[in-house]
């Protein structure tokens, strides 16, 4: 039976442009204007990819409503969302941690994102469709209930989950692929037992401080907080052995009414923040374990919800396996894929498969 599969895009996020910064850091002394890698032309190459394979034909686009701040702050404090409106009124300013730049746009486009995937989560829930992906920009995975942090103004992930919390949906399951630790999500469902919530990063990428797999939920919900810090070059095979080893077998065992896949592409291969090398292959076949997961115990209902990926060529693509497997389209062609097939980074090396096997292990005490 075909799927219906929502895709949501609003214009505004292929434009909202930050500026000069260098990386993610102004430019100063001896660092020189390039753009900040929260760069608006990375999402409109997706949505033009999107159309120039035919994927349109397999996806009902729509456009997003914003969300309320009556909405954001079920999991942010009305003083976190009215500094942010404040920072936008005075056209710059900063979000939290130093490296989260505001413009006069942001706050709004904050509230459009975080509405991305209400919008989402509301036509997977009416039934008005069976999966969907949110395309949002900005980020959210680091906000945390009182302050931005790391590109990221709104949790929107939680703010949907707690809006399905709402709707009566009492088991939720937030897969966290992106390559940085999802430390505002654990942060906000930390003590919730309801809602688990798992992370596949680089170990001590971003944030350093956080993502430690001993953090395994709060009191009342220990068990309810995966973290998966995988070695630098973990590459397809290691990620996908602890997809199979520890992350599937706890959305098993949770059995969740509803799944979203905070679907960061920045773990790829050619990403500028870091160094896991996964192809665009190894998103497919992570989307795919996911999805199955989402058919065996929530009637299929999944929201993916667009974050990190900066690579202005190749997470295009990567984004794009992720939206083909949840249409179940015809798989386009990965131009990059031969140039990547011989890397060394494909190879499951033993102390991958000894870090997963330790992590189950402890995963069982």
């Amino acid at each position: 039976m075909s799927k219906s599969i929502t895709l949501t895009w609003s214009e505004r996020f292929g434009q909202a442009d930050m500026g000069d910064w260098a990386i993610y850091i102004p430019p100063t002394g001896l660092v020189e204007p390039d753009r900040h890698l929260d760069h608006p032309e990375r999402v409109a190459r997706l949505r033009r990819l999107v159309a120039k394979t035919g994927l349109d034909q397999h996806l009902d686009q729509v456009v997003p409503r914003a969300a309320t701040p009556a909405e954001i702050e079920a999991v942010h404090s009305a003083e976190h969302v009215a500094r942010m409106a404040a920072v936008a009124e005075a056209g710059w300013g900063d979000a939290g941690g130093g490296f989260t730049p505001m413009n006069a746009d942001s706050y709004d486009l904050a509230l459009l994102s975080a509405g991305s995937v209400l919008t989402c989560t509301e036509r997977v829930l009416s039934g008005e469709t069976d999966r969907a992906y949110a395309l949002a920009r900005r980020s959210g995975h680091h906000a945390s209930r009182d302050t931005g942090y790391g590109f990221c103004i709104f949790n929107s992930v939680c703010v949907a989950a707690a809006a399905a919390k709402r709707a009566g949906i009492e088991r939720i399951a937030i897969v966290d692929i992106d390559a940085h630790h999802g430390n505002g999500t654990e942060a906000i469902f930390y003590d919730d037992p309801g809602v688990l919530t798992i992370s596949l990063h680089e170990d001590r990428m971003f944030p350093a401080e956080t993502g430690a797999a001993e953090d395994r939920g709060g009191a009342g919900a220990v068990g309810s907080n995966l973290n998966i810090p995988l070695a630098s070059g973990t590459g397809d095979g290691g990620y996908l052995f602890a997809i199979d080893e520890l992350v599937v077998p706890a959305l098993d065992r949770f059995e969740p009414e509803l799944v979203f896949v905070v679907a960061g592409v920045d773990a790829a291969m050619y990403a500028p923040l870091s160094n896991l090398a996964l192809t665009a292959g190894g998103y497919a076949a992570t989307a795919e374990r996911l999805v199955a997961v989402a058919e065996r115990h929530a009637e299929g209902r999944v929201v993916f919800e667009q974050e990190g990926g900066y690579s202005l060529v190749y997470s295009p693509f990567c984004w794009l396996k992720l939206i083909e497997v949840l249409a179940e389209a015809p798989r386009s062609e990965d131009p990059f894929a031969p140039f990547l097939a011989d890397g060394g980074f494909n190879e499951f090396a033993p102390h991958q498969r000894a870090l997963v096997e330790r992590l189950v292990k402890e995963n069982q005490e």
